[in-house]
């Protein structure tokens, strides 16, 4: 055995000296250096699997090898033949066998040595690997990823392994998004900002949502050009951060708006995102935004369990996000986000003057400079006594602007903007916007794509963890999470086999 181990060893310094004399040939030769990256990483790929395999072999060298064993009460047998690990390393197959212990050969394997003491995953991928592939699938598709990986490695996981990892480690990651700890308090700023809205995902018609008024998931609007009813199921995306107060002039956010004039604003700390579709769960219906406000209400308790800090919540007009906020955020000031206003003054303005023309921007400058002063009631008084002037409005031209005067009439509550603007508090849904597009939209509209709600689930999961930057501490505990579930007897194994010798 030892010297099949050293053998092991020994043709893998061989293959690396090969290496080395064919990079001198080439130097000889004056190769082009891309021509010998693509060989050499070719022979050093062969190289660190022949590595891998003598490691392995060398891990069993010192496990005792007891016929019989006593684990948890029970006489286990080793059983009489070894039985072979299948095993994907980020270097290539390198399959093994090993012994087993089970009460009989056709009962479950209950002590596998080796595989306790080399940190084996239950699944016959390696967990660099799967790392590496989940960092691939969580930003293109399946069969992209594939592809990528055979481009790099020479060898890829199928789509349909690549599918399994990602529900397997999407499991864990439910697990993490919802025990997460609390952010280093060092690194916090001054206002705790949470922030929600909804993004459709193109579904698979036997997962599509319910054409019925007011299922969950459902639009609720008219169909833009190009959409069919009932293909998107919408994923409600939160996110929780904190930031410095920027004080600013009605002035100041009019010319940012509507000038395009960027501002130094502070950077948002500590910024996590997440994403969920309401989805069936042991045989009950989760709905979606519960889940994204229950998991919000409990980041603020990590954050501020006091209740110390200021609160505040920028979100859209929607009455359920609003009415969740109030009832599970109830201390958060709720402000109603800017640019979604500044569009209803854009349709204000086109109920009176043509689209494009002087005379609307010159309308949405006069109102919006109105609101950000506090002056809700003006504006909408002064707009409903200016159509009365008009006189020559349509019906329909009519029906819109009630329709839209009455928008901000009932949600007057969270347009204080003179008061937020004075306190320095963001007024804008930036993150959530930008979150809807890059943690939703890039990733689960790409051409072609229909998913079913538990795959897309998975993906929405894992790319939550990966756009707030904690992938590898993710992966380092689900190892640990797996490691303790598989091999429990782990630290006893020298005393369980020894005792047995």
């Amino acid at each position: 055995m030892i010297i099949e181990i050293e053998d092991r060893f020994c043709k893998a310094a061989k293959v690396f000296a090969e290496t080395l004399q064919k990079v001198q040939r080439a130097a000889q030769r004056g190769d082009a250096v891309h021509e010998v990256e693509e060989a050499t990483f070719g022979d050093l790929m062969e190289t660190g699997r022949q590595i891998v395999a003598a490691y392995v072999q060398r891990q069993e060298e010192d496990l005792p090898r007891p016929e019989v064993i006593q684990y948890e009460g029970r006489t286990l047998h080793r059983l009489p033949e070894r039985r072979t690990r299948p095993y994907v390393s980020a270097f290539g197959p390198v399959p093994f066998s090993r012994d087993v212990y089970a009460t009989r050969e056709t009962q479950r394997q209950e002590v596998v040595p080796l595989d306790a003491k080399l940190g084996m995953p239950e699944s016959d991928t390696s967990y660099l690997l799967q790392k590496w592939s989940g960092t691939q699938f969580v930003k293109a598709s399946y069969q992209e990823s594939r592809l990528t990986l055979e481009e790099i490695l020479g060898f890829a996981p199928s789509v349909n392994c690549l599918e399994d990892m990602a529900a397997a480690a999407s499991e864990h990651a439910e697990v993490y998004l919802a025990q997460q700890g609390a952010v280093d308090p060092a690194t916090e700023a001054e206002i705790l900002v949470v922030t929600s809205d909804c993004k459709g995902v193109p579904m698979r018609k036997i997962d599509a949502p319910r054409t019925r008024q007011g299922d969950d998931g459902l639009r609720g609007k008219r169909l833009k050009k190009g959409e069919k009813n009932g293909q998107k199921r919408m994923a409600c995306v939160g996110g929780v951060y904190s930031v410095d107060p920027f004080r600013r002039t009605s002035e100041d956010v009019v010319n940012e708006i509507l000038r395009k004039e960027k501002q130094q604003r502070p950077t948002p700390q500590n910024k996590r995102l997440r994403a969920v579709l309401t989805r069936e769960v042991e045989g009950q219906e989760v709905n979606a935004k519960d889940v994204v406000f229950d998991w919000l209400a409990a980041e603020l308790q990590e954050r501020d369990p006091h209740e110390h800090r200021t609160v505040v919540a920028v979100m859209d007009g929607e009455t359920k996000l609003r009415d969740l906020q109030e009832l599970k955020i109830g201390r958060a000031i709720g402000i109603l986000d800017i640019w979604h206003v500044t569009e209803y003054l854009w349709k204000l303005a086109y109920c009176f003057h043509r689209e494009g023309s002087e005379e609307a921007e010159a309308f949405v400058e006069t109102y919006l400079r109105k609101l950000l002063e506090g002056k809700v009631n003006r504006v909408i008084g002064g707009i409903r006594q200016m159509a009365t002037k008009r006189g020559d409005l349509s019906k329909s031209k009519q029906e819109k602007l009630q329709q839209y005067l009455n928008y901000f009439a009932e949600r007057r509550d969270y347009m204080k903007y003179d008061e937020y603007l004075a306190a320095g508090y963001p007024i804008g849904s930036g993150v959530v916007e930008g979150a809807c597009r890059h943690l939703v939209k890039d990733r689960m509209e790409q051409a072609g794509m229909r998913w079913r709600i538990a795959g897309a689930q998975a993906i929405l999961s894992l790319r939550s963890i990966y756009v707030n930057e904690d992938w590898d501490a993710f992966h380092a505990d689900r190892i640990r999470a797996e490691q303790r579930k598989l091999y429990p007897y782990k630290k006893r194994l020298g005393a369980i086999l020894n005792c047995a010798a």
